[in-house]
């Protein structure tokens, strides 16, 4: 039965009309995620979900989120305490601080949507011109240029802060041995609990946007190296750079798509239980929802010898003088109140964590190598004879090259931190600092070495089945060297050998 032929292209405004609505669907998912995630979580208490999903979408495009109190306590109240020292000088406290991360579920599924609606719709049509593959991509820029900005100025508002984390942010800025800041609002602790009661929160729109854009593009770049199902301009489909990346690039974000699709998978089953009425079942949905795959990266990284620590630590008062005075009345045990945590040498099932990620590294990477090997085109006779390095030798390095990147880049992405501190008349009496973070090492070239090993193994283990079945028993085996027989097909379906 002969393949359908492949429809007539449509016109450039019809590339530029697609490119658009491919952001617009990766927008929308992403929002209805956080919406699904954010109401699991029961944060309609805190803050609007109209305004916290935005907000998490800002997120998830490489945004950052400052926050201020939303009100200021005046020590001029009552009277009492220092306020009334001073003589109702207006002595007034403020909380401040910054949120840094980046939930990767979002980020995946934003990914996700935008390569298969903007690649997808091109599989079955005449093979495009350069031009229409710009107008493609100008439409979905010129998109996310206006809609990201958009989005980030909708991500602000003010979120009402539990008791507990206010007490927990007065203890940390040392209202718990001194009195603290209770004096400065009348004596009973009130001055410190208006200042904490709420606080307002904004998102930086012009980084959001340079980014969003700066991701996007990055997106539709890797997509033309690694898209399979689809047809491109000629010059860009025979280039070099895509004969030469294509199986490395589409194995290994096959390999990630998958990897992300199994935490997915994990969330629905964990929301499905939390319809029975578990709030803990509910939890971890909303969490996986939101940074599940942040959970992997941190897992895979570890194996790779990347240094993982999380920890809570409490802010000292900078400088001395006043502040400095009244911030020290809880430094005695401030070494009792900071933790922090190893996750590389984490043992939470008796084996450390970067043993369980070095195993399954590996795993994976022998399975990317036998993949990646299967969907590289056959050489022909004169490529063989003038090829540098040998058929697996090739596949390994290419593999190699692109996990040591993802390595390098993973923890900036995957990493996270708050900061909330406590200011009196603009200085900084202290406050609470927590977060999941890196510190640097060369866990590239560890990454690289052991990706290119398993991926060389796996490529050997393809070329070896790939011999039995093409030379059954009775038959004498090709000496080794010998171009197979076999068509192979390159990412364009045109047969090269």
């Amino acid at each position: 039965m002969s393949a359908p032929l492949p429809q007539p292209s449509p016109p450039v405004w019809r590339h530029a009309l697609e490119g658009t609505l491919a952001v617009v669907a990766a927008l929308v998912t992403m929002a209805a995620t956080a919406w699904v995630a954010l109401t699991l979580l029961g944060a309609g208490t805190v803050a609007p979900l109209s305004r916290l999903v935005p907000t998490l979408v800002s997120l998830a495009l490489g945004g950052g989120v400052t926050l201020e109190s939303a009100t200021e306590s005046d020590g001029s109240a009552d009277g009492g305490g220092l306020g009334g020292l001073f003589g109702g000088g207006g002595l007034s406290l403020s909380l401040a601080g910054e949120v840094a991360l980046t939930p990767l579920t979002l980020s995946f599924l934003g990914t996700a949507v935008l390569a298969i609606a903007f690649f997808r719709p091109l599989r079955r049509r005449a093979r495009p011109t350069p031009a229409m593959l710009w107008a493609r991509c100008g439409g979905a820029l010129a998109t996310a240029g206006v809609a990201v900005p958009v989005c980030a100025l909708l991500a602000r508002g003010t979120a009402r802060l539990p008791e507990s984390v206010q007490e927990r942010i007065g203890e940390r800025a040392g209202a718990g041995r001194t009195g603290g800041f209770g004096g400065f609002g009348g004596g009973g602790g009130g001055g410190l609990t208006s200042a904490l009661a709420s606080v307002s929160f904004r998102t930086d729109a012009v980084a959001t946007a340079f980014l969003g854009l700066v991701g996007v593009a990055a997106v539709l770049a890797v997509g033309c190296l690694a898209a399979r199902r689809t047809t491109l301009p000629r010059p860009l489909a025979l280039g070099g750079p895509r004969t030469k990346w294509n199986a490395a690039m589409s194995t290994l974000t096959g390999t990630a798509a998958v990897l992300c699709c199994a935490t997915l998978a994990v969330a629905v089953l964990a929301g499905a239980a939390a319809l029975t009425g578990r709030e803990q079942a509910a939890r971890a949905a909303g969490v996986l929802l939101l940074a599940g795959p942040n959970l992997v990266a941190v897992l895979l990284t570890a194996g790779m010898g990347t240094s993982w620590e999380a920890g809570v630590r409490r802010l000292r008062p900078e400088g001395g003088g006043m502040a400095g005075m009244l911030g020290a009345g809880g430094q005695d045990d401030a070494a009792g109140g900071d933790r922090s945590l190893d996750l590389g040498h984490w043992a939470g099932v008796g084996v450390p964590l970067w043993v369980t990620g070095l195993l399954l590294a590996l795993l994976l990477l022998l399975l990317a190598g036998y993949v990646a090997a299967a969907r590289t085109p056959a050489r022909t006779a004169r490529q063989d004879s003038n090829a540098l390095l040998g058929r697996h030798t090739d596949t390994a390095l290419r593999v190699g090259v692109a996990v040591a990147v993802a390595t390098f880049v993973l923890p900036f992405l995957a990493r996270g931190s708050l900061r909330i501190g406590v200011s009196l008349m603009g200085s900084e009496m202290g406050g609470l600092s927590a977060g999941l973070g890196t510190s640097p090492r060369l866990s590239a070239l560890t990454a690289f070495a052991v990706a290119a090993l398993a991926s060389y193994g796996g490529s050997r283990l393809h070329g070896r089945r790939a011999r039995r079945r093409e030379h059954p028993a009775g038959n004498p085996a090709p000496r080794p060297g010998a171009v197979s027989s076999r068509r192979a097909r390159s990412p364009e379906d045109r047969v090269i050998s």
